[in-house]
């Protein structure tokens, strides 16, 4: 079990965009050089791009000067908001298939796993609210 390598991807995106104009290199970062930088493929930076862009955590401008930069300050941008922009809030854990066995054991047992996935998604969705700018910080 994994999130997709994209999720990362835009994690690393939205740091080096956020490093890069706090440092006064850019005031939009050119989206070539993060692709560039990051090793990360142009169409692949184009979506998740659109993605942050349309969560709210990106802002874009075109022409000679054109790129990306946050459209937030950094502490208030956490890595849970890449992770839910990029995967669009679905669960990390599936537990809607119903098995075919019926009866009090069997329901049981898939309650008590429920819960255990359901703890389990809400211990990491929790240490995901770290904010982008202690990464970048830390």
């Amino acid at each position: 079990m994994s999130y997709p390598l994209g999720v990362w991807q835009a994690m690393l995106a939205t740091v080096f965009i956020a490093e890069k104009v706090s440092l006064g290199e850019y005031d939009f970062v050119p989206t070539s050089q993060i692709a560039a930088d990051l090793n990360i493929p142009t169409p692949s930076l184009a979506r998740l791009l659109r993605e942050l862009n349309r969560a709210g955590i990106i802002e874009t401008r075109e022409g000679a000067r054109g790129g990306v930069r946050l459209a937030l300050p950094p502490d208030r941008v956490s890595l849970l908001d890449i992770v839910d922009a990029i995967e669009q809030r679905r669960a990390l854990f599936r537990t809607d298939a119903a098995p075919a066995v019926t009866g009090e054991t069997p329901t049981r047992r898939q309650v008590a796993l429920q819960s255990a996935l359901s703890a389990a998604e809400r211990a990491l969705r929790q240490e995901l609210e770290v904010s982008i700018d202690k990464i970048s910080h830390g």
